[in-house]
């Protein structure tokens, strides 16, 4: 009994998770293919600078380790940084000063944002930290451009309503995150691999849209890409009893140019990081942001964190698998 113990925990630290959650935000292609279309855009320089931080890890793999990390006992706590849940009728900072000190103390994406920013822009940082930071910008950047990551509070972001879909009872969540995508893009994803399906999509998304798509002036903007997220959630609801292809002919758009937004997004946001390593100035837009939500929850930078929360944990329960199959 204790050798197979001691294999299993050895498989546990040896072995990729294969158990994570079934409403990864995006779900892997969509993430995977924000990633693809920001990797595209970047130029070598910045291309190279980015291989430095991550290791020499693979940019567009590292867009799901996130989701991977949160099923991981000392990243357990960060599933709380994957969503921002508001009420109809509350931008960012309206819904901010209505949560309750417990709420407030979570955090939540936007803020996880910045303390990204934080950790990539600060020298004395280790190697391992700036790593994790830049694998948590790439997916919570495409978090923030999903909209039932602006889901109801009541509902947990439409992961409590279900809906029929092909012969299945699949969350409202889980449909924007995977099933309208692999919906509208039947005959170009089809019998396709992941590694196969995501240059193909992004390849697709990158000759639908042009880089100007983009509006410059909103493109440094977390709230605003919020509130650009929650723009056809009430829509999103009003119509989940329709059929998928009413559904998905409703809705594939607007999915696909999300997806395309949060891929120049994350190209975009990585260099403007870069730069700032190398400047130290930022947009006014972001920094009157923060000092905002600093000036509503206190400054979030010491309850808000990116870094494995080891001290409460024991060794051999340092990759224990959790279930959020009900979460975001």
């Amino acid at each position: 009994m204790k050798l197979v113990i001691r294999l299993l925990v050895l498989s546990l630290l040896t072995t990729p998770l294969l158990f994570v959650s079934k409403s990864h935000a995006w779900g892997n292609l969509g993430h995977k293919t924000s990633a693809q279309i920001a990797w595209d855009l970047m130029d070598a320089h910045t291309r190279a600078k980015v291989s430095t931080i991550l290791q020499n890890k693979d940019f567009v793999e590292s867009a799901t380790w996130a989701d991977e990390a949160r099923s991981q006992k000392p990243w357990k706590y960060t599933m709380w940084y994957h969503f921002e849940k508001a009420a109809d009728g509350f931008n960012y900072l309206d819904n901010l000063k209505q949560q309750n000190e417990e709420a407030q103390k979570k955090g939540g994406l936007i803020q996880a944002l910045f303390v990204a920013e934080d950790i990539l822009t600060r020298p004395n940082e280790s190697a391992i930290d700036k790593e994790n930071a830049m694998k948590f910008l790439i997916h919570f950047i495409g978090d923030i451009h999903q909209p039932f990551h602006t889901g109801r509070p009541e509902d947990n972001g439409g992961t409590k309503v279900k809906v029929n879909w092909l012969g299945e009872k699949l969350s409202l969540h889980h449909v924007w995150d995977t099933s309208i995508i692999l919906q509208g893009h039947t005959a170009l994803l089809e019998d396709k691999k992941e590694d196969q399906q995501v240059p193909l999509l992004a390849s697709y998304l990158e000759k639908k849209f042009k880089v100007n798509f983009v509006n410059v002036q909103s493109t440094a903007n977390y709230d605003i890409w919020m509130k650009e997220s929650m723009e056809r959630r009430k829509e999103g609801y009003d119509h989940k009893d329709d059929s998928e292809q009413s559904y998905t002919a409703r809705f594939s758009n607007h999915v696909d140019e999300r997806l395309y937004l949060a891929g120049v997004r994350i190209a975009n946001t990585v260099k403007r990081i870069l730069q700032i390593q190398a400047s130290r100035e930022t947009t006014e837009s972001l920094v009157d942001l923060k000092e905002n939500i600093i000036g509503i929850v206190g400054n979030f930078l010491e309850f808000v964190s990116l870094k494995p929360k080891l001290a409460a944990v024991r060794p051999s329960e340092n990759l224990a698998v959790q279930d959020y199959s009900n979460g975001l």
